[in-house]
């Protein structure tokens, strides 16, 4: 069993349940501090482990996540480390492709490769 995040009829991501639970799990959080909403994250529900991506809500999402404490507390960077690695891939597969606005953000970018590997 899986998670299935799609864009426009196409798988972009299939995460293992519990993979899939926690990135979502961690999306919900995140929106929540950043004053939104999945929806508005770039996340509409289609069953309970089948997500529609629009690519340029999360984009939107991610730009404010960037620009916000997740990037300057070095703690709370490092915890959403992997959710933000994570939704730089998807974008990337969507064809939106963000670059670091600064030196603060540049090992999240440079980790995105070797993460797309993996996922």
């Amino acid at each position: 069993m899986s998670y299935v995040f799609d864009v426009d009829g196409e798988v972009v991501w299939s995460p293992a349940l519990r993979i899939g639970k926690l990135f979502m799990d961690m999306a919900g959080t995140l929106a929540a501090d950043a004053g939104t909403d999945l929806a508005a994250a770039g996340f509409t529900m289609n069953a309970s482990d089948y997500y529609y991506v629009d690519p340029v809500a999360l984009g939107g999402f991610v730009r404010t996540l960037l620009a916000g404490s997740v990037v300057t507390n070095p703690v709370y960077k490092e915890l959403a480390r992997g959710f933000l690695v994570a939704c730089l891939v998807l974008l990337e597969r969507t064809g939106v492709v963000l670059e670091p606005a600064d030196e603060a953000q540049r090992d999240l970018f440079d980790a995105r490769a070797e993460l797309a590997r993996l996922m």
